[in-house]
């Protein structure tokens, strides 16, 4: 089953101009004027998003678990207003949500280094993970049946992840991770096989094979020194002799010698996990709990700002004779795929939307124009009050 297309647009201010189909044909007033009113599009944005992050901070507050500031005991109530906010949030920065297929495949594939994670979702009281960006990444690993020699596979790969939750009061959960906070945590560069391994109360469950082992030569072992002990009772009547005290402790050294290997070699594996868990947690976390707020409601500003220009720039170039709203979609996609030669999922409607409440375009009988821009100009700056 293909994946669905992106909505993120991986384009900078000064890129975004160039994903503007014709721009570089307009006269050069046109391309001021434009300019100057793209700019203004942005304060507003900004303004908006700036009331935005104080509400949402607000709410926030007394259910984050880095906060030091002295309140009362947490709301837990609240916490429905939190994700709510937050929701809306990673929809507005075109991040989507992991479908119940998704995670269920990550919880029962093995991770990249091999090892079988058991998850106990039991421990959350609600849990939300938002993935943005699939990549395929290679990797290179050693196999002990290709005899230890180097080897590349693809990793799939999300470029940014977000996880939120909050959890239970559980006997597995120490005491310091109360059940009333809402944590946050956002990742980059996270293979879609270690996606469990962020989360609490993960542990590594010992696969069939590694069991196998530890347990069998253990068993032999037992089976053959009882076996040698008998033999030995039989054959010695009195004294045994060195040599026979050698020779009925070469195979139990040599079956506990394996035992350790086994072990040893599994336990490698597991350290390798947690190698890989600190790395992510260190070098591949990206923020925590307010921080992740505020990276969100950043990438969420610049993401309506992209989709707000690229949509209101086909209105305009269509101003005489209007255009709709499929046709947006359609030529902002073919663009993108030109300029920065990627699938992206342009969301026209929202942008339209957003462009309406500003008072730039207007919907007649489904086809959109806009007003002449000076009008425009100066309704945004009575509505939001920016000089």
């Amino acid at each position: 089953m293909p994946k669905p297309k992106e909505h993120f647009i991986p384009v900078g201010r000064e890129k975004l101009l160039e994903c503007l189909p014709g721009f570089e044909n307009c006269s050069p007033t046109d391309q001021k004027n434009l300019e100057e009113f793209f700019e203004l599009i942005s304060s507003a944005l900004h303004k908006q998003y700036h009331e935005r992050q104080i509400r949402v901070q607000k709410i926030y507050e007394p259910l984050d678990p880095d906060s030091v500031i002295i309140l009362k005991d947490p709301d837990t109530k609240k916490s429905s207003e939190v994700f709510t906010e937050l929701i809306e949030i990673l929809g507005n920065a075109n991040y989507r949500k992991l479908s119940t297929d998704e995670l269920e495949t990550a919880v029962d594939n093995a991770t990249a280094l091999g090892l079988k994670m058991k998850v106990d979702f039991s421990l959350f009281d609600e849990l939300h993970v938002y993935g943005r960006g699939d990549e395929i990444q290679t990797w290179t690993k050693k196999s002990w049946w290709k005899f230890f020699k180097e080897e590349q596979f693809d990793v799939e790969v999300y470029q940014r992840l977000v996880i939120a939750f909050r959890l239970k009061d559980h006997e597995k959960i120490p005491k310091e991770q109360s059940s009333s906070f809402v944590y946050l945590k956002s990742f980059k560069g996270i293979p879609h096989s270690d996606l469990h391994a962020l989360l609490p109360g993960t542990q590594i469950k010992m696969s069939l094979l590694d069991r196998g082992k530890i347990i069998i030569p253990a068993l032999s072992g037992i089976v053959l020194s009882i076996v040698k002990i008998v033999r030995l009772m039989v054959a010695v009547t009195i004294i045994a002799t060195l040599a026979n005290f050698i020779k009925f402790w070469v195979i139990p050294a040599g079956i506990i010698y394996y035992v350790i290997k086994g072990f040893l070699n599994y336990k490698k594996t597991k350290d390798k996990y947690q190698l890989n868990l600190t790395r992510h947690l260190y070098f591949q976390n990206l923020n925590n709990n307010s921080g992740v707020l505020l990276r969100l409601l950043h990438e969420a500003e610049f993401q309506d700002y992209r989709e707000m220009v690229i949509a209101y720039f086909l209105v305009w170039k269509n101003k005489k004779t209007g255009i709709n709203a499929e046709q947006i979609h359609e030529d902002a996609e073919k663009s993108l795929k030109e300029v920065i030669e990627l699938d992206i999922n342009f969301e026209a409607e929202g942008a339209l939307a957003k462009l309406e409440q500003l008072g730039t375009v207007k919907n007649e009988k489904g086809m959109w124009f806009p007003f002449p821009m000076e009008e425009s100009m100066s309704k945004i700056k009575r509505s939001e009050e920016l000089n």
